[in-house]
Order: C-alpha cells, then sequence, then structure tokens
C-alpha cells in the first residue's frame, strides 16, 4: 500500500515518524518537516514501517549524505541531517529518557560531539561465491550484504586492512558461506576475530592455519581468533605479539575481541569526564569494569575493586597486577555477576565513590542495593539513556540527587549516544 506521508518527529532509531489515525508509521531516512510518497507496510516485528520512495518536499534540516554508500549500506542513520539538528536530537534523546522517568539533573555539562573516521573497531559481514569474498555491512534491516569500498566513520587503516584482506580471507571462507570479521585497531596493530564456520570441515585446518599466518606476515595484523557461533569461546589460530592496552599507569594485555570504547577520543572523553566527578582520593569500586577502562585512570586517586562478570577481563586485569613494574598497583580484580550477584548495601557502604558502566541492558538488580547504601558518590556510565533514566529513578527514589549528566556523542550518525551522571547522598 503506499500513501503521502507528513513526518512530524523522530523515532528512537531514528526512523522519520508519521502520526495519524492509522497509528504510528516509521519511514527510514525521512526528518521532521518532509513529505514523502512511502510503500506502507506492516514488519516482522509488527511495526508500521513506510519505505521511502520519494521526497515530495524537503525538511529545512535535510542535507547531502557525504558517504557514497549511504543509499545501500545500513551502517549509518543520520547522515541526511544537517549537524545542528543531528546534535540537537541527540541531547534531546537524554533530555527525553529523563523527563520520561520525571528526573532532570540540575546541571547539564558541557555535551562532547566527536568527528567520524576514528572508528577503531569494525564488524564486517563476509560472504565468499566463486571463490571471491564479499566483506561489508548488512543493508538496513536486511541480511544482504552491502559492498563498500570505504567507510566515513571507521579509522582509514581499518579500510586499508579490509581491502587487503579480500584475497587473504579466500582460503578461510567455506564457499557458500558467510562469516563475521571483527577488526580492532589496537596501538599500530591489529586483533582480528573470525566468526563462523571456516576450512572444509567448518573448524580451522591445515589450510586455514597457512592463511592465517599469511595474513600475520603481509598485514600489520597481531593477532587471529576464531569461534564458531555467538557467545563461543574464542580460539586463538595464531599471533605475532601480545595486544596491548594503557589505561592510567596500568598496561593490559587484552583477550581476543577484548571491548574497547570504539574511538580513542570518546575513550579520553568519558574517562575524563568520570575523573572530574570522581574524588581526589579515597576507595572506589569499578563495576561492570571490562578490561580496566575507568579501573586504571581511578588508581591514581586510591585503591579500586573492579568487578566484572567476564573471565577474560578479570585475568588480564590480574595479569597486569602481576606484571606491574615499580609500585603495587592498589587494585583487587573479582569475577562476579552483577546481574544475578549484586555488589551488597553493606559491601558498597565501604566506598568513598562508585562507577558502574553497565551494558545496554542497564543494571536494574546493581541500582536496587546501591539506592540504599550510604556510598556518597555514583558515577553512571550509560550507552542506553532509556536504561540508564530507569536505573536513575530508583537510584533518585533510594535518597540519591541527580547532581549532573554529561552527553558523549562518539557514534556519529548513529541514534546511539553515551552520558556520565554524578549523583550524591547526604546523611
Amino acid at each position: 500500500m503506499a500513501g503521502d506521508l507528513r513526518i512530524h518527529e523522530l523515532g528512537p532509531k531514528g526512523d522519520g515518524l508519521h502520526v495519524s489515525d492509522r497509528g504510528r508509521i516509521y519511514v527510514d531516512r525521512a526528518l521532521p518537516g518532509d513529505s514523502v510518497q512511502a510503500k506502507i507496510r506492516r514488519g516482522d516485528d509488527g511495526i508500521i514501517r513506510g519505505d521511502l520512495v520519494e521526497i515530495v518536499e524537503e525538511s529545512e534540516y535535510r542535507v547531502p549524505a557525504p558517504c557514497v554508500h549511504y543509499d545501500v549500506c545500513g551502517g549509518c542513520t543520520l547522515q541526511h541531517a544537517s549537524d545542528e539538528f543531528y546534535r540537537e536530537w541527540k541531547l534531546f534523546i537524554v533530555e527525553d529518557a529523563l523527563a520520561k522517568k520525571g528526573l532532570k539533573p540540575r546541571e547539564w555539562k558541557t555535551p562532547v560531539f566527536l568527528s567520524a573516521g576514528n572508528r577503531r573497531r569494525a564488524t564486517f559481514a563476509g560472504f565468499k561465491k566463486n571463490n571471491a569474498i564479499t566483506l561489508g555491512y548488512f543493508k538496513r534491516r536486511t541480511h544482504q550484504i552491502a559492498e563498500i569500498s570505504e567507510c566515513l566513520v571507521a579509522d582509514p587503516a581499518i579500510m586499508k586492512l579490509r581491502a587487503k584482506l579480500l584475497t587473504l580471507l579466500v582460503p578461510i571462507f567455506q564457499e557458500g558461506n558467510s562469516a563475521d570479521i571483527f577488526i580492532q585497531k589496537v596501538g599500530n596493530g591489529f586483533d582480528l576475530a573470525i566468526t563462523g564456520l571456516v576450512g572444509k570441515t567448518g573448524k580451522p585446518d591445515g589450510n586455514v592455519k597457512e592463511a592465517c599466518a599469511a595474513i600475520l606476515r603481509n598485514t600489520t595484523v597481531h593477532r587471529i581468533s576464531w569461534r564458531a557461533r555467538d557467545r563461543d569461546e574464542f580460539r586463538v589460530l595464531t599471533t605475532r605479539e601480545p595486544l596491548t592496552a594503557q589505561f592510567g599507569k596500568m598496561r593490559v594485555t587484552l583477550p581476543p575481541m577484548a571491548f574497547l570504547q570504539p574511538t580513542r577520543e570518546g575513550e579520553s572523553a568519558l574517562v575524563n569526564a568520570v575523573m572530574e566527578l570522581l574524588p581526589k582520593e579515597g576507595k572506589f569500586a569499578d563495576l561492570f569494569s571490562g578490561c580496566g577502562t575507568f579501573t586504571g585512570p581511578m588508581l591514581e586517586r586510591g585503591p579500586v575493586d573492579a568487578f566484572e562478570g567476564v573471565d577474560d577481563a578479570i585475568n588480564a586485569l590480574n595479569k597486569a597486577v602481576k606484571e606491574h613494574k615499580g609500585d603495587p598497583l592498589p587494585l583487587r580484580a573479582m569475577r562476579r555477576d552483577l546481574f544475578k550477584s549484586p555488589l551488597r548495601r553493606d559491601d558498597a557502604n565501604k566506598y568513598d565513590a562508585i562507577v558502574f558502566d553497565p551494558p545496554r541492558a542497564g543494571a536494574a538488580e546493581q541500582v536496587k542495593t546501591l539506592a540504599s547504601s550510604k556510598c556518597p558518590v555514583l558515577i553512571g556510565v550509560s550507552c542506553n539513556p532509556a536504561t540508564f533514566a530507569r536505573d536513575a529513578r530508583t537510584l533518585v527514589d533510594g535518597g540519591y540527587v541527580l547532581e549532573s549528566v554529561r552527553v558523549v556523542d562518539q557514534f556519529t550518525w548513529s541514534h546511539h549516544v553515551e552520558l556520565v551522571a554524578k549523583f550524591t547522598k547526604t546523611f
């Protein structure tokens, strides 16, 4: 069914939203003020969508998309929006999420917007057909791979490596099958992780291992790992030298596919925002610590207890403590599933400040115990304003004050946005 639609606002994922008696219709890559013709359909998720056919009247916020692949690639969402509109919308996402929970910080810190072209990690979808590799991103809301020759958000070094891999990966991929290739730039080298069936039997064989060795010889890849499916443990196939990251005065040897902030500049912005809010001295806890992005800098202010549910991350932190040269690092790294076994109130009371940086699902169970604690300062880092607002409401209902929020945008042209917030409690 076709229809003429006036776009009123943006949906939570950056789609243009038309609201009428027919309900809410989401139109991909439309902006408020656009009048469009669209083919209306109900998606597999039950949401009514409009596939853009023609823009009848352009929004005042519309600009030409800078990427040559924008029409086919599903990687970016809002290249067609002006910078001013885009930035205001990113701030609105956070403001609206908090307002829906009846929250407003005492202070809005100056937001940080980072430029494109610095993304140090990327996951490419790959497919082998007729002994040739297609390596790109999925088209928006499909499982079709869009071949790309450039990417405006990725570090140019990643795209140069991608071009070299087109031939080097041929002996690894199975004909007619797909696999994901994760690339992360660490220092001057790269970590490469393959997810999917490889070789003749689906597992690494002699030819696969020879091809991996060739990749190390002909590129700056330092390590190649493999797993058959998501959530499987990685198996390191070959390595040139350890990949390490510096967090404050702590150097950490990273496990395969270790989580790092997507850009170095974004990592610095988040760390600086946290350190600005952290007391100058004291005893601290870092919840959902990962490999130590915040833990390392926090050690400069006092002893830190780091809690993380991923074994590889905790092992990496403990190894960093053991191998540190100089004065011993005042760090205790402990494995703990904070979703199933959150830090208890009595434990939280021991700290002068607690930093928590959960995944997108938020920290619903953990903040319930923090809300009743006597820890004077809580610092929340989040990549999901909706779950953050939910958790912030729990803390405020427990007696905390939402002192400040700073928006950090390192996911340029996407609907993703991060924030750093401070909560205080007085007695």
